[in-house]
């Protein structure tokens, strides 16, 4: 099926390419779709590299790591082009987003293949990855008949566990040990010593040592595992899928570790005719999931073939098409997010009043602002979170929520967006916004317009209930040509408010140009 079919497949549908550059294979698949529920694989190729080790160790890209990877690239180019595909996302994770030759790294592939590629962090690739499964969850993929369920993601960079029950997110949580992360510790000498399987167990369980009781709290009953790595070891296993899905019991997978008297990569070689390359990936994969089974008592093990390049894929036609399911996931996220918040002890109460009146503001405003509508979910978090740094310190609780905000993984945010949050909190309770203060300093042009404008909404939005005692109940928001006015309910006297929105009003005038005023009704 290639270019006469396409032609008919593109007046029902649209296409678009995927590239992943990842550490064992590169792939490349074309996508046909109209919904999330209409997607077809029209083409789906796979390279196996050599560079992913080597870069991982030595943390740079080498000239020769770098040729392979834009050799593979243009032939993909060339099959793009036979499909005429034009919209192509390019993808990079874990091992070329530490080099620290990254940028030059991203220029060269830029100027010898045209691609640009979009470095996805940990926590963004786990995201993605979840966004994927829990849709084939909600679809009935398994019936988990409501008990508490974790995701395990093993990434070559990182882990990631995911909890929910009953559609319910409970925990979120990403740790730096993947599987080439647990093998750069040790050198290849140690690694053909008898004693290696168990200095690799031992070193996962001190490194994961403080999870395990919040693991433990939740009474999880399945464990799901996903991707490339879980299908392979699944198969290894002698498994076979039902409905695309793997289960294994707990007895299942620890007798095949047993089997191997001390699982090596060698071993894996040996065994199944893997390259090494693979067997180290996998080796400290089963081994990961054996020291889950220690600490957790579950009933079954269940292997979901949804990959990174599928999560992210779904993701993409769910925001092209503008699907429900892309709301539901943030509601997820943000009862999350809410609790996270109450850890810090701040005014729940208050924070959803301002988290209303954001998005109420919001709504009226992002089509006249040149901003998209999913930074509506950054101003909606900034409301959450945005008296937390007073559990610290609150005469500082501005840097400190800053600082708080910075270094928490918040599931499903980039490194970029995390830090517009964070400016836009350090900047809410009347900082100015100006090249001489660091944290502005630090933003690209881009996000410091970005920032410019949620703050001015956020501190909009906060001045409504400055007293924090609730006086007004209600608000909507119209934008008329030159000004949006703010009809609010109250019964109680909000001079206080008044005065407050008055001067936010002024900062707000100047960065969008249109004024804004106060009208009771």
């Amino acid at each position: 099926r290639r270019s006469s079919d396409l032609v008919m497949e593109k007046q029902t549908r649209n296409v678009f390419g995927i590239i992943h550059i990842g550490t064992v294979n590169m792939t490349l698949k074309v996508i046909a779709y109209s919904s999330l529920d209409d997607m077809e694989i029209i083409e789906n190729v796979s390279r196996e590299v050599k560079y992913g080790e080597t870069v991982f160790q030595r943390h740079h890209v080498s000239f020769q790591s770098l040729n392979e990877i834009c050799q593979v690239l243009l032939g993909f180019r060339q099959l793009l082009c036979d499909y005429d595909v034009k919209d192509v996302r390019v993808l990079s994770t874990t091992v070329i987003s530490e080099a620290d030759n990254l940028i030059s790294v991203l220029d060269q592939i830029h100027i010898r293949t045209g691609f640009d590629v979009e470095v996805i962090h940990m926590t963004k690739e786990i995201y993605y990855k979840f966004f994927g499964l829990y849709y084939n969850v909600l679809k009935g993929k398994f019936n988990f008949a409501d008990k508490a369920v974790m995701l395990l993601d093993i990434t070559s960079g990182g882990v990631g566990l995911t909890c929910w029950k009953s559609d319910r997110l409970l925990f979120q949580q990403n740790i730096h040990i993947g599987s080439l992360r647990i093998l750069e510790n040790f050198t290849e000498k140690q690694r053909d010593e008898l004693t290696f399987p168990t200095a690799v167990r031992e070193y996962i369980y001190g490194t994961l040592y403080p999870l395990w009781k919040g693991v433990q709290q939740y009474d999880i009953k399945y464990i799901v595992l996903s991707g490339r790595g879980a299908n392979l070891v699944a198969r290894l296993m002698g498994k076979t899928s039902e409905n695309g899905l793997f289960l294994i019991t707990p007895d299942e997978l620890r007798q095949f570790v047993y089997s191997f008297h001390g699982v090596t990569p060698f071993k894996l070689m040996k065994r199944f005719g893997l390259s090494q390359n693979l067997a180290n990936v996998i080796m400290p994969t089963i081994l990961l999931y054996y020291e889950l089974l220690r600490i957790v008592d579950i009933d079954m093990l269940v292997v979901m073939p949804t990959t990174f390049t599928e999560g992210y894929t779904m993701y993409y036609v769910a925001e092209k098409t503008h699907n429900d399911y892309m709301a539901h996931v943030q509601g997820l996220l943000l009862d999350m997010m809410r609790r996270l918040a109450k850890k810090y002890l701040s005014d729940s109460i208050h924070s959803a009043r301002i988290e209303e009146y954001c998005n109420v503001l919001f709504q009226a405003l992002y089509q006249f602002i040149g901003l998209d509508y999913s930074y509506n979910y950054l101003l909606r978090l900034a409301a959450i979170f945005h008296e937390t740094g007073k559990f610290i310190n609150i005469r500082k609780h501005n840097l400190c929520t800053y600082n708080l905000i910075r270094e928490t993984d918040l599931f499903g945010l980039a490194d970029d967006e995390k830090e517009i949050l964070a400016a836009v909190l350090y900047y809410a309770f009347d900082g100015t916004l100006q090249e001489a203060s660091p944290v502005y300093h630090s933003l690209t042009p881009r996000q410091k317009v970005i920032t410019a404008k949620l703050t001015a909404i956020f501190r909009l939005a906060d001045s409504l209930d400055k007293s924090h005692l609730g006086k007004i109940s209600a608000i909507r928001a119209e934008l008329r040509e030159d000004e949006i006015v703010v009809h609010y309910t109250a019964d109680a006297d909000i001079s206080l408010e008044r005065w407050t929105y008055l001067k936010m009003a002024v900062d707000f005038a100047e960065v969008f140009g249109i004024s804004t005023k106060l009208v009771k009704g």
